[in-house]
């Protein structure tokens, strides 16, 4: 069997296994919406920026999930709130941020729904205590 033969088929395994890791968020393409100014300047280098999605509002808080500048394998959520920049976290597989003393933004990357939780988007949600 010739090497083309055998490298193909596991060049397409390896692609389906990074694609079952990676977040559905980062499936779309980026739009302008998805790139405030604000989070960019906030975040100070912290995230990939051509990862940033916005994926909903939380309370008042618009949510934005990238992955970490430093760390391809971190999630990272930014808040920011009227176009203003509050805050970014960044974690390995699972990232969570106050959004109010009963009240937090999680992700997670092993979630896939058939859990009771207040969805934002397929990978994060709100936490209510």
């Amino acid at each position: 069997m010739s090497l083309r033969r055998t490298a193909l088929p596991v060049l397409a395994v390896i692609a389906l296994l990074l694609t079952a890791c990676a977040p559905t968020e980062f499936a779309r393409e980026q739009t302008a919406g998805d790139r405030p100014d604000s989070v960019v300047d906030g975040a100070d280098g912290a995230i990939d920026v051509t990862t940033l999605r916005y994926v909903g509002q939380a309370d008042d808080y618009d949510v934005y999930l990238a992955r970490a500048a430093d760390d391809s394998e971190s999630l990272c959520l930014s808040l920011a709130i009227d176009d203003a920049w509050q805050t970014t976290e960044c974690a390995r597989d699972y990232v969570s941020v106050p959004i109010s003393d009963s009240a937090s933004v999680a992700a997670d990357l092993s979630y896939r729904g058939g859990e009771d939780r207040d969805m934002i988007s397929d990978n994060v949600w709100v936490n209510r205590k």
